[in-house]
């Protein structure tokens, strides 16, 4: 088996993409729904969705997708959105791909960038003699959002793979580990192929020679173009300087029992003074970044587990349950149980 393209988030912490994001308001608004309406519910109203450089956090991203997949429940919506997808709701990440000189050179390209697209489980290009497979791995355990994210993702690959080549993409099988949905004729309607619900595989298998195909919008100018925006756009989403990326993941994987400035700096054989100092030339400070993972970290419990509020303030490390909820009001604008309803 040749693996030819993988995506494996990093810290799903870090700040994502948008582009999914902008397709599935594009979508609600044609629908009819209030999306500004939708964003304020969610705690985003301020969220520049429109803007390609526009990022958003895991935690944000699931909140979003949670209250939209509660909203049209058990209506196949990632089926649909999936269908309206084009090249030109992705920005420049679409022209470079439409703009390779092959199908596998755009799935090699898209796949390189696919953090613009902020996918929020591992994706990867699989050859096995003919046979060529999509294999999806939820390394983030995004629970009951599985389907619904599965299914945008998918149906997005189907539009696109069509308005690249002019062809249908003719699928052999597919394969997803959850149960059948009561609108599994849309998958028949969609894919066009057997589907195995509940199976042990998560793969989309396809004929390999098809990545093959030649693209007649290649441009070989346009793609180095297209390519270098690419770049900028992922230095962007890796910023905010690495001192800040790695002062949050040690307070992400020390959850509960968060280390103090002191320990922070005694791990980077420093001062606290100038670790504050370095912190405030970038704009912010040790307590900020800690209220953000807090916050971060009770949107996920708060969307993923059952856990009550005083247990999640419990685990964030507060003695009090209502310091906790005071605070998470003045970081979301909402109480903790309004991610709930």
């Amino acid at each position: 088996m040749t693996v030819i393209a993988e995506y494996l988030p990093t810290d799903h912490r870090y700040q994502l993409g948008t582009l999914d994001v902008a397709l599935l308001l594009n979508v609600l608004n044609e629908r009819g729904i209030n999306t500004a309406q939708l964003l304020k519910s969610t705690g985003l109203e301020t969220l520049d969705w429109q803007n390609p450089q526009c990022q958003i956090t895991y935690s944000d991203k699931l909140v979003l997708f949670s209250k939209v997949n509660q909203m049209l429940a058990n209506d196949g919506l990632g089926l649909t959105l999936g269908e309206f997808a084009k090249f030109s709701h992705f920005g420049v990440l679409g022209y470079a791909i439409l703009c390779s000189q092959s199908v596998e050179e755009a799935v090699r390209t898209g796949f390189k960038y696919l953090r613009l697209n902020g996918p929020v489980f591992a994706v990867k290009v699989t050859i096995e003699g003919e046979t060529a497979a999509i294999c999806i791995k939820n390394t983030l355990d995004i629970g009951e959002l599985l389907p619904f994210c599965t299914e945008y993702f998918l149906s997005a690959i189907v539009s696109l793979f069509e308005a690249m080549t002019k062809n249908k993409l003719e699928i052999i099988e597919l394969h997803v580990p959850y149960a059948e949905p009561i609108y599994a004729n849309k998958y028949r309607d969609r894919f066009r192929c057997q589907t195995q619900f509940n199976s042990p595989r998560f793969e989309l298998r396809f004929h390999a020679d098809i990545l093959q195909y030649p693209l007649k919008s290649h441009h070989s100018d346009t793609l180095k173009a297209c390519l270098t925006s690419c770049d900028a756009i992922i230095d962007t989403l890796e910023s905010p300087h690495l001192l800040v990326n790695q002062i949050k993941a040690m307070l992400y994987q020390s959850a509960g029992s968060f280390p103090s400035i002191e320990d922070i700096t005694t791990h980077f054989g420093c001062s606290s003074r100038t670790l504050r100092r370095e912190l405030a030339k970038v704009g912010t400070s040790f307590q900020v970044l800690l209220n953000q993972v807090r916050c971060e970290l009770a949107k996920e419990y708060l969307v993923h587990t059952e856990l009550s509020v005083d247990e999640i303030a419990h685990r964030l490390g507060y003695s009090d349950a209502s310091n906790f909820r005071r605070g998470f009001k003045s970081w979301t604008g909402r109480p903790p149980q309004a991610l709930r309803k």
